[in-house]
C-alpha cells in the first residue's frame, strides 16, 4: 500500500486525487494533508481517511479536538514545511498553487518520496534550481498536469537523443470564439466558462488568457531537458489530445483521452502501472483540428515565452504580477487588455537576469506583487 501525503487537499486537483484513491482504498492510504483555508472540507477528508498529520495554513484557529480521532495537527505559516518533515508517505502530490510549496516539495525530495507535481510554478519561478535538486537527490518528478502527462507518457515511446519537438495543446479557453474587439467588455463570469475543463478561478482565467500556456512551456523546457525552441504550442479545441511529441525519423506520438484530471493523477500515482481509470475511454470525434496560435488574441502568451527565454528571475516576475492580476481582473478593478500591459510593464522596468537562488525567488515575488498593486490601484 502506498502512503500519499496531498498539500492542497481541497482544491481542484486535490479533491479529484481523493476521489482516485477511494476507488482503491487496498491501495492508497492518506498519511498527510494540508490545506489553507477551507477547514470545513480539511476536516472532512480527515476525519473520512483518519489521515494522521493534518495541516492547516490559514489565519483562523483550528485544534486537534475538533478531530473525532487522535492526530497532529500542524498550523502556522511554516507548518507545510513542519507536516512535510514530520510525515511518512512514499508520494507527495503538491496540488498548492503559488510559490508556498517550494520548499515542503524539496523536503519531500530529500525524503525520498515521488513527487507528483501538479504546481506549474514552483518550475515557473525556479526551474534550474529545483530540477539540480532532482538530479542531485536522484528524485522521482511524475508531471500532473495533463500536458506534461501526456508528454512523460508520450516519451516512453523513443529515446530523448531522437526527440524532434515537443508540442503542447490548448483548448483556447473561453475567449477563443469572442471578437477581438469585444475582449476588454467580457465580464469575469464568461472568462470563467471554460468550454473544455472544470477547473478553479484562477487557472480558468489563466487558460483564457493563455498565460497558463506560457507557463506550461517553460515548466517543459525544465522537467524534459529541452530548449525552448524545440517546444511548440497549437490550439487543438476538442481538448481529446493533450500534447504530442515529435521523433527525429518523422513519427509523432500523441496521448489521447478525455478531458479529465483524474487520469493523470492516477497516472502519477501508479506509474508504471496501468490500473482500471474513473474515466470514461473517449469517443474519438470524427476530426480533430489544430490551429497555431493568434498572439493578437492572446498577448499574455507571447510574453511568458520573452520571459522564458530571457530565464533568469523573469519567468518568476510574471508569475507574481499574475498572481494580482487575475484576482483584480475578478473583482472588475482592470479590464482584460490591462493583463498584458502591466505584465509587459514588469518585464521592461525590472532587470532580472543571470542566476539566483530561493532567497531572490522570494524576494522578487514579494517585490512584484508590491509593484503590481500600485500598478492596479492607479
Amino acid at each position: 500500500m502506498k502512503k500519499l501525503a496531498i498539500i492542497g487537499v481541497t482544491g481542484s486537483i486535490g479533491r479529484q486525487a481523493v476521489d482516485v484513491i477511494e476507488k482503491y482504498p487496498e491501495r492508497f492510504s492518506l498519511t498527510m494533508i494540508s490545506a489553507h483555508s477551507d477547514k470545513e472540507k480539511l476536516i472532512e477528508i480527515a476525519e473520512r481517511h483518519k489521515v494522521p498529520v493534518v495541516c492547516f495554513t490559514g489565519k483562523i484557529p483550528f485544534h486537534a479536538s475538533e478531530l473525532s480521532y487522535p492526530c497532529t495537527v500542524i498550523t502556522g505559516d511554516s507548518a507545510l514545511s513542519v507536516a512535510s518533515e514530520k510525515a511518512d508517505y512514499d508520494v507527495f502530490l503538491n496540488a498548492v498553487v503559488g510559490i508556498a510549496a517550494l520548499e515542503p516539495t524539496l523536503i519531500a525530495m530529500k525524503k525520498g518520496a515521488r513527487i507528483a507535481l501538479s504546481n506549474k510554478e514552483m518550475l515557473v519561478c525556479a526551474g534550474e534550481y529545483v530540477m539540480a535538486q532532482a538530479q542531485k537527490l536522484k528524485s522521482e518528478i511524475i508531471p500532473v498536469d495533463s500536458e506534461h502527462s501526456a508528454i512523460f507518457q508520450c516519451l516512453s515511446a523513443g529515446r530523448k537523443q531522437d526527440v524532434d519537438r515537443l508540442i503542447i495543446t490548448s483548448s483556447g479557453g473561453a475567449f477563443r470564439d469572442i471578437p477581438l474587439a469585444e475582449l476588454d467588455n467580457i465580464a469575469p463570469e464568461r472568462a470563467l466558462a471554460h468550454p473544455n475543463w472544470n477547473m478553479g478561478k484562477k487557472i480558468t482565467i489563466d487558460c483564457a488568457t493563455m498565460v497558463n500556456k506560457g507557463f506550461e512551456v517553460i515548466e517543459a523546457k525544465y522537467l524534459f531537458d529541452i530548449p525552448f525552441d524545440r517546444i511548440d504550442a497549437v490550439l487543438h479545441r476538442e481538448s481529446i489530445v493533450h500534447s504530442m511529441v515529435r521523433f527525429r525519423d518523422g513519427s509523432t506520438v500523441a496521448q489521447l483521452s478525455d478531458p479529465d484530471m483524474r487520469l493523470p493523477i492516477q497516472y502519477a500515482l501508479t506509474y508504471p502501472e496501468r490500473i482500471p481509470s474513473p474515466v470514461a475511454s473517449p469517443v474519438i470525434p470524427y476530426s480533430l483540428t489544430f490551429a497555431p496560435v493568434d498572439e493578437k488574441r492572446y498577448p499574455c502568451f507571447g510574453l511568458m515565452l520573452e520571459a522564458g527565454r530571457l530565464g533568469g528571475l523573469y519567468p518568476a516576475a510574471l508569475l507574481a504580477a499574475d498572481s494580482v492580476l487575475v484576482p483584480a481582473y475578478l473583482e472588475g478593478k482592470i479590464k482584460y487588455s490591462d493583463i498584458p500591459r502591466i505584465l509587459s510593464c514588469v518585464l521592461e522596468n525590472f532587470s532580472l537576469s543571470g542566476s539566483y537562488d530561493l532567497v531572490d525567488v522570494l524576494n522578487i515575488n514579494s517585490d512584484v506583487e508590491k509593484y503590481t498593486r500600485k500598478v492596479v490601484a492607479l
